[in-house]
């Protein structure tokens, strides 16, 4: 039977994988980190801390500066030294929080076990705003502020939620290793409870975790998850897993929603207008995270990779982190690299500063040739 896709359109190029068997691995913390009040679609945060503060991973640094905006977290612990001026990837000026690591010590409150907490709670309401105090913003590309896609225009009405777990742009792999590696203790358990909260929320009882066939690793193991949670009953018992035919771009929202409910979003309009709401993978485990663990938005996973880089990674990356401490971790850059390029080589930008820290999406290869995550 043939796998399901987008009706119009499309190109087939080699999706590069080549990082696919690498681990995620948590990458050193920095010395010194830089965290943008701009890193969402919307109005930049208003910074609440001054040179001199202490803070710890997890405390609010800034605060949204209108309704769509979002709370942004100091990744790590340590000194506010200054804030102001810096070079984003692409070379313009935004407005950072410069921390200065001292240990690694979180907020109070925040729980970093394993521990999976599988009770989802009743009130959409408060979900939502343990979403919003989280910083949750969508980790597909295009950093919406999640509260605000949960927050229903009035007389709109979610048919279906849409977990993207496709990865169609080549080279990246760090939405395929969330999916496959984690097991019920770490994140597939918290992407399927995740998507469970994310179903309250919206008030919808069916939602589709797509992911594309080039993945069986993937499909196979989230589909014995989703199965085992269904047993439990509840808002679990709406979730399927529809593989997707290999296609870019495959995770494209628009094209998403084409190829699960055979559904196009006019132009002009948004995927609640045609009844769905499309969230990452990685999105989704944020959601868990926030509601279920306390824990905000400070860190996301990360490939490094290319042909002539010498070593493939995927890499959980506290936010704010410089690029250059990234590569030169990984051992530098070839000599033979043409650019390092932010997202991949279909979507993402050539970097214009490597002293440029990541942001809560971040993925780059590296690329020797010409060449983000749909």
């Amino acid at each position: 039977m043939a796998r399901r896709t987008f009706s119009i359109g499309g190109v087939h190029p080699s999706d590069a994988k080549i990082s696919r068997d690498c681990k995620i691995e948590a990458l050193p913390i920095a010395p010194t980190v830089y965290i943008a009040v701009a890193q969402h679609i919307g109005a930049p945060a208003k910074p609440v801390v001054a040179p001199g503060d202490k803070v710890k991973a997890g405390d609010v640094i800034a605060e949204p500066g209108a309704f769509m905006s979002a709370y942004i977290h100091s990744s790590v612990s340590g000194t506010v030294k200054s804030i102001g001026p810096r070079k984003d990837l692409s070379g313009n000026i935004q407005t950072v929080v410069e921390i200065e690591v001292e240990g690694d010590e979180w907020k109070e409150g925040i729980d970093l076990s394993d521990t999976l907490v599988t009770d989802i709670p009743e009130d959409p309401k408060a979900i939502i705003e343990k979403v919003k105090l989280g910083g949750v913003v969508g980790l597909g590309g295009a950093t919406f502020p999640t509260h605000v896609k949960l927050s229903l225009p009035p007389g709109k009405k979610c048919e279906m939620l849409i977990i993207n777990g496709c990865e169609c742009e080549p080279y990246l792999t760090s939405d395929f290793r969330t999916l496959l590696e984690k097991g019920e203790q770490v994140v597939v358990g918290t992407v399927v409870v995740g998507t469970a909260l994310l179903m309250q929320a919206l008030g919808v009882d069916k939602a589709t975790i797509a992911i594309e066939d080039n993945k069986p690793e993937a499909i196979e193991h989230i589909s014995g998850i989703v199965s085992s949670f269904k047993a439990k009953g509840g808002k679990y018992q709406g979730i399927e897993v529809l593989p997707l035919m290999k296609k870019y771009p495959e995770g494209g929202e628009k094209q998403l929603i084409d190829a699960v409910m055979h559904r196009q979003v006019p132009s002009g309009c948004l995927p609640i207008d045609v009844g769905a709401v499309v969230d990452n993978v990685c999105t989704a485990l944020a959601v868990y995270e926030a509601v279920q663990k306390n824990k905000p938005l400070v860190e996301n996973s990360v490939t490094v990779t290319g042909e002539c880089f010498p070593k493939q990674a995927n890499l959980m990356v506290r936010v704010g982190t410089p690029l250059r401490y990234i590569i030169d971790y990984l051992g530098g850059v070839p000599v033979d690299a043409a650019k390092v390029i932010s997202g991949g080589p279909m979507m993402g930008k050539a970097v214009a500063n490597l002293d440029a820290a990541t942001l809560r999406r971040s993925a780059f290869p590296y690329k020797g040739t010409d060449q983000e995550d749909a």
